[in-house]
């Protein structure tokens, strides 16, 4: 009997080791678990950051000047030119060209109209312009930049 009494005691100190494995494994488990879920959503918010920090850095660098603009044709096949130079270290896709008088409003879209670094471009569109009628003219970026001048048809 006395021996049946040390077979239970020495049952329930195998039973709280295990139990104590158990719930050991469990947390570690758990834990890891944790520190890779937090450690794969930092990593994703770093992503994030640096993909907008690079989009606005370059944004601030975005440089675009007309150096001329020219209007020609007659009647309905009147057009303009415009002619952009890229001062800047960066490249830039045009993806806009705005024409607004006191009276009209026309937008031309490009798809892909890359300005490389320290490089010109010229893109001609019809156009049916006013004779003596002051042109603004708006410019956007694939960056969201615009850039603006003004010019007078002949």
């Amino acid at each position: 009997m006395h021996s049946v009494r040390h077979d239970k005691r020495s049952r329930r100190g195998i039973a709280t080791v295990v139990t104590s494995a158990i719930l050991l494994t469990t947390v570690t488990l758990m834990g890891t678990g944790v520190v890779a879920w937090s450690n794969s959503n930092l990593f994703g918010h770093e992503r994030v950051l640096e993909s907008s920090y690079s989009t606005n850095i370059n944004k601030i660098n975005e440089y675009l000047t007309v150096e001329n603009v020219w209007f020609g044709g007659i009647g309905p096949s009147q057009f303009v030119n415009i002619t952009m130079n890229n001062p800047s270290t960066i490249g830039l896709n045009v993806t806009q060209i705005q024409l607004k008088t006191s009276t009209t409003s026309i937008s031309q879209q490009f798809t892909n109209q890359p300005v490389l670094p320290k490089n010109s471009i010229s893109v001609q569109f019809s156009y049916p312009y006013t004779s003596q009628v002051p042109v603004s003219i708006y410019i956007t970026t694939a960056r969201g930049s615009i850039f603006t001048t003004q010019a007078l048809p002949p």
